[in-house]
């Protein structure tokens, strides 16, 4: 290749790389009032379910995340990423983990209130040591709730979301509901272990393209409101069926448009 092609080359490749934050920019608009009424409701009742009917024990909320007053939507649902803020995520913790990390706070000098996080994103592998992703897999699980999406990929060969075991569950309520265990990634720490629940219209028959595997929605209502979650809880299987147990995915499955 010479000069003038290789120029050329990186020219075209920096304005790609350079407007890709825009095009993503571009997908995201403020939502409407109906929409914000849509997605409050819904986060409503999440709350009052996810952070009230926790597992045995005591557990308190470490950390939650929602987008009340900030909302906005896309409605680009096949994409490979969901886009705006349009979710919903907790993280809950055993009590006693949460006394013991402020006392060290407390302890340190200069006095700091910045408390060190447990949390571990939802679409990464665990890359450190096993023994200790295991504790604080007992010490913390998390929630992480997706609204309107146009696929729930199962498994995803592109994003490197490998599953090594699923199983279909009974939820009152749910359409369908799985019990998920990744692969554990090319260094050897441990996958995630992953209960999903899928809210409104499913197809219930995956779709299977070459290695990857799909569920696809059924927007019957057009799309513009909110008409399916899919609630994954990260944490390992014992502690996932206490909280599957305790929610009324009945109430919830309620605040969606019929």
């Amino acid at each position: 290749m010479n000069n003038h092609n290789t120029t050329t080359m990186k020219l075209l490749f920096s304005i790609l790389f350079l407007s890709f934050p825009l095009w993503i920019q571009a997908q995201c608009r403020p939502a409407t009032a109906q929409e914000n009424a849509a997605y409050e409701r819904i986060v409503k009742e999440l709350q009052r379910q996810f952070t009230a009917k926790t597992p045995q024990g005591d557990w308190k909320v470490f950390g939650e995340k929602h987008s009340m007053g900030a909302l906005e939507v896309t409605s680009e649902w096949g994409g490979f990423v969901h886009l705006c803020t349009d979710r919903y995520d907790l993280i809950m913790e055993r009590a006693d983990i949460a006394s013991a990390r402020k006392a060290l706070i407390d302890s340190m000098k200069p006095a700091t209130s910045t408390l060190p996080s447990l949390y571990v994103h939802l679409d990464t592998m665990y890359t450190e040591n096993p023994q200790a992703v295991a504790q604080r897999a007992q010490d913390t699980y998390s929630i992480s709730v997706e609204m309107n999406l146009g696929n729930y990929r199962l498994q995803d060969t592109e994003s490197a979301r490998l599953v090594q075991s699923s199983q279909i569950i009974n939820v009152a309520g749910a359409p369908l509901a799985l019990e998920v265990l990744l692969k554990p990634d090319l260094k050897g720490a441990a996958g995630r272990q992953e209960t999903v629940i899928l809210l409104g219209g499913w197809t219930t028959k995956p779709i299977q393209k070459g290695q990857d595997t799909r569920y696809q929605p059924q927007f019957r209502k057009g799309g513009k409101l909110i008409e399916n979650l899919v609630v994954t809880i990260t944490a390992p299987t014992e502690i996932a069926r206490q909280v599957v147990k305790g929610i009324d995915w009945k109430a919830i499955d309620a605040t969606l448009l019929k």
